[in-house]
């Protein structure tokens, strides 16, 4: 990858970085919803939730069609789509999560081990 490559894809991460676009996103993962919806659904105010659609539309990770008086957002990329999906898997509690075992517990063994001689 090419520097350039690199601040684009640093750039794509960050409108995708923030708590409020977060949960905007994981809102609209579940299908297209209109913009009083998410304020309402979200508890925030319009003038935040619209700003941060915004934002999320200009990088081209949502889009908007408007139906009468309103307007409707779904998120159209499917990168975005993936890596929202895989973040909020992993952020689920450990006891709705899928159990992993650690892979290194071999490793602290040795080192109690090494501890104690």
């Amino acid at each position: 990858m090419k520097a350039e490559d690199y601040r684009e894809l640093a750039d794509y991460l960050k409108a995708l970085a923030h708590p409020t676009r977060l949960k905007i996103l994981k809102a609209l993962l579940d299908g297209e919803m209109c913009v009083k919806s998410l304020w309402e659904e979200l508890g925030l105010q319009q003038s935040n939730v619209s700003q941060h659609l915004t934002t999320l539309r200009s990088r081209g990770i949502i889009a908007s069609r408007r139906e009468g008086s309103k307007i409707c957002y779904s998120v159209t990329d499917p990168k975005a789509q993936k890596v929202l999906r895989t973040i909020m898997a992993s952020s689920l509690p450990e006891e709705d999560g899928p159990q992993e075992k650690n892979p290194h517990t071999h490793c602290q063994a040795i080192r109690d081990q090494g501890e104690k001689g």
